[in-house]
């Protein structure tokens, strides 16, 4: 092969790999957000975070970072998180955030749920047990 050739080759090469990388970098950071930069309150409101939900699709990871706008009470923030599989299967993740019970306290959870074949996860259910109710 005529090394202008090769040299256009090489060249084409290096540019679909830049692609396919670009590509591939955009798919590792696939997030889903259960709710976004808004109030995450439990259906009494006694605790309210003001914060974002997310779930990152390749690393499985279920996440919530925010800052606690209203509490009087320490307690266990419990957040149902429900979704689908592709059999159809409905999947549960609870997650479980202690809190100290201080407004402006800040929520930085993370968690694996257990069903590995679920992407779509929404929020199922919102529930505060203050310390002591348990």
């Amino acid at each position: 092969m005529p090394y202008r050739t090769r040299k256009k080759h090489l060249r084409l090469g290096t540019l679909g790999l830049g692609a396919l990388l670009a590509s591939t970098s955009a798919l590792a950071s696939r997030t889903l957000y259960l709710a976004e930069n808004e109030l995450i309150c439990d259906g009494e409101r006694i605790v309210c975070v003001d914060g974002t939900l997310g779930y990152e699709v390749n690393d499985r990871l279920l996440w919530l970072r925010g800052r606690v706008q209203a509490t009087a009470v320490p307690g266990v923030l419990q957040i149902t998180v429900k979704g689908t599989n592709r059999l159809g299967h409905v999947r549960y993740a609870p997650m479980e955030i202690e809190l100290r019970g201080r407004a402006s306290e800040i929520v930085d959870f993370k968690m694996i749920p257990d069903y590995p074949d679920v992407a779509n996860w929404s929020i199922d259910h919102i529930v505060y047990v203050p310390a002591g109710d348990e």
